[in-house]
């Protein structure tokens, strides 16, 4: 048989074929074909924790600026104050 050789196949045998081949490629990854609720539940918890990171990194962002912010008015508040008291 060479590459240009062409053969029928019936849907069904197509379609078992092209499961098997994701069956194959799913198994090599590690994954669980046979219990495919379990593997939603997986992509489900790393969902919410790719949430719950995102959220943490934007409340973290604005801690930061706040903390830098409060600095910032604290320092020009203490310069005013000395500036103030030496006159």
């Amino acid at each position: 048989m060479d590459d240009n050789t062409q053969i029928q196949l019936s849907r069904g045998e197509l379609k078992g074929l092209m499961e098997e081949a994701v069956n194959n490629a799913l198994t090599k990854m590690g994954i669980d074909v046979s219990d495919p609720i379990e593997m939603q539940r997986d992509f489900q918890h790393l969902r919410d924790w790719r949430v719950t990171v995102k959220s943490a990194q934007s409340k973290g962002f604005l801690t930061i600026m706040g903390l830098l912010t409060a600095g910032l008015v604290a320092a020009v508040w203490i310069g005013f104050k000395a500036m103030v008291q030496t006159t």
